[in-house]
């Protein structure tokens, strides 16, 4: 069977254009909104360097943060700590994010992304309930810019404001994000241990497609990566009556990797959060 285009391989979900995938609370968060695209003539905000690459794209989105997020860079020479201030400004189809600097900082952060497809935003730690999640990291090295120095590096952004994680999720994968929990461990019927301490991520695109995501962590061959499974295709669940049992997801075979586990048991961190995802698939007619 072919591979079913919403695997790891393909992410994110198709690009579209931003405001179309926002949601009503999306727009109403206290803690950040999208504004209309920026036009190089009209815009006030920033340096003259930053002016100036608002018109290398057709489109520019700002997310408003509440109030910063501080970027974590491993470079060759060490450990750097950039704290950014207010906004990310993200452009077109999203070919790079830069950050404006905070204070005595006069020069913008360039996160660049050249290849067609965007890299999945990692949570490095499981979720639980009551504990925010604000760190987001990328599993390979990637390329910034500060000035007129360009290398790539390790780099992950923790922020103030859990949901400004989440919208930050949110703007690189195209994708609203419907559900989070943390997991103990996922393990198929037919492949075994899947993933141990990860987190399961729920995302839906503008067309209501819903994909559930995680990254795999087992030590198989094929390395760790990301795993994904639309959500039409669970064919039942049993929630498991006790707590501290497993989700047990029928999965139907309609491509390659769903043909392969069969079977998916999902144990949660918290009884509550294993509540919450039966919850949801009730609520999608599973």
């Amino acid at each position: 069977m072919s591979q079913h285009p919403y695997d790891s391989e393909d992410w994110p979900l198709p690009n579209t254009p931003r405001e179309s995938i926002l949601s009503s609370s999306t727009r109403s968060s206290r803690s950040s909104q999208f504004i209309p695209p920026l036009s190089p003539g009209t815009s006030s905000q920033g340096s003259g360097s930053r002016k100036t690459s608002y018109s290398l794209y057709d489109d520019v989105v700002r997310l408003t943060l509440n109030p910063s997020v501080t970027v974590y860079v491993y470079a060759p020479v060490g450990r750097w700590m950039w704290l950014i201030e207010q906004h990310v400004y993200a452009g077109g189809e999203l070919k790079c994010l830069e950050l404006n600097g905070g204070v005595g900082q006069q020069t913008a952060f360039v996160h660049s992304f050249h290849d067609s497809k965007l890299p999945v935003p990692h949570l490095e730690h499981p979720k639980l309930p009551h504990e925010p999640s604000r760190r987001v990291s990328f599993l390979d090295e990637q390329t910034v810019q500060t000035a007129h120095t360009v290398f790539t590096t390790q780099i992950s952004y923790t922020f103030d404001d859990e949901q400004d994680a989440v919208q930050f999720q949110e703007l690189i994968l195209a994708s609203k994000l419907v559900f989070i929990a943390g997991i103990a461990e996922a393990k198929s019927k037919g492949r075994g241990e899947e993933c141990i301490s990860q987190n399961l991520r729920i995302l839906q695109d503008h067309n209501g497609k819903q994909v559930m995501l995680f990254f795999a962590n087992s030590l198989r061959r094929e390395g760790k990566r990301y795993v994904s499974i639309p959500v039409s295709c669970i064919e039942s669940i049993n929630p498991g009556k006790k707590a501290g049992k497993p989700v047990v997801l029928q999965l139907q075979p309609n491509f390659d990797l769903l043909s392969q586990m069969k079977v998916l048991q999902i144990q949660f961190l918290d009884d509550n959060d294993r509540k919450r995802f039966c919850e949801f698939c009730s609520a999608q007619k599973i």
